[in-house]
């Protein structure tokens, strides 16, 4: 259950919340389960919030920070999160279909059972990222770095630029 005081600092803006943040660097936020549809939240800083159960679909989230974030059972389908930052994030059954993920950073990132269909994956990095029965069909991994990615059961029918590019252990 997210906390209600954070979340009303977060209502405030995007700027609010990276005040707050910055006074508050030791906690570990707890936004679990907020319906945050649609919401505008270029540059956020959720560095290790807790962001599972949250519903983020068509969020604008571009350039977000969210290193060692929990997004386990998270909604994010068609949001805006190219050059989002989510090493060490766990994005554990979580549903991104049809989100920009351009240029993201998934290093050392878990994603299992998470869904990628159709997103647009071009140039994103997923140095040393776990990837368990992920759903990749039809997604744009086009110059896609997966350095290290240990893939296991993974979903690739009508993935773009995944075959030249997995460098990574199946």
């Amino acid at each position: 259950m997210a906390d209600s005081e954070q979340l009303a600092v977060l209502e405030k803006g995007v700027k609010a919340w990276n005040e707050w943040r910055k006074s508050n660097m030791s906690l570990r936020p707890d936004l679990s389960g907020v319906n945050l549809r649609g919401a505008e939240l270029t540059y956020a800083n959720f560095m290790a919030t807790d962001l599972s159960g949250a519903d983020l679909s068509g969020a604008n989230m571009k350039q977000a920070y969210l290193t060692h974030a929990n997004l386990a059972d998270a909604t994010l389908e068609k949001a805006t999160l190219s050059r989002v930052d989510f090493r060490w994030a766990n994005l554990s059954n979580s549903n991104l279909s049809g989100a920009d993920l351009f240029e993201a950073i998934f290093a050392k990132a878990v994603l299992y059972r998470t869904v990628l269909s159709g997103a647009d994956l071009k140039d994103s990095i997923f140095l040393g990222a776990f990837l368990q029965e992920t759903d990749l069909s039809g997604a744009d991994m086009s110059n896609a770095d997966l350095t290290g990615a240990r893939l296991n059961g993974v979903i690739t029918e009508g993935t773009i630029g995944l075959s030249k590019r997995v460098t990574g252990k199946r």
